[in-house]
């Protein structure tokens, strides 16, 4: 028996979803487990506030992931129910696809960018 289209989807996003944001939180929390009150100069790890602005950069690509992937789930939802209806609406389809994939992409910036400010 084959899975239908819209539950195969959902299903990818979800497991996409699901493993960016187990890898940021392993990312976390094997660098939080370095926290120390020295410097690092001294052979003691990473300092507070540097453990704060990776906390922070997780959550700013887990949080735009599961958002793009809710947003891609209704794109590709109603995407599929258009195209069968009229086939010239593919474009448009790839277009606000890429627009919700945009919200991780401005997620994973951010990240950088906080990320940036500690290295």
């Amino acid at each position: 028996m084959r899975m239908p289209i819209n539950k195969a989807i959902a299903l990818f996003i979800t497991f996409n979803i699901v493993l960016v944001s187990v890898s940021m939180i392993v990312l976390a929390n094997s660098l939080t487990d370095k926290i120390s009150s020295t410097k690092p100069q001294e052979g003691g790890g990473i300092t507070q506030p540097e453990a704060i602005a990776i906390i922070a950069a997780a959550i700013a690509v887990v949080g735009s992931t599961i958002a793009s992937g809710i947003a891609l789930k209704s794109v590709a939802t109603a995407g599929f129910a258009a195209y069968v209806e009229r086939p010239d609406v593919k474009t448009w389809l790839l277009i606000l696809g890429g627009l919700a994939e945009g919200i991780a992409i401005y997620g994973l910036l951010l990240a950088i960018l906080i990320l940036g400010k500690i290295g």
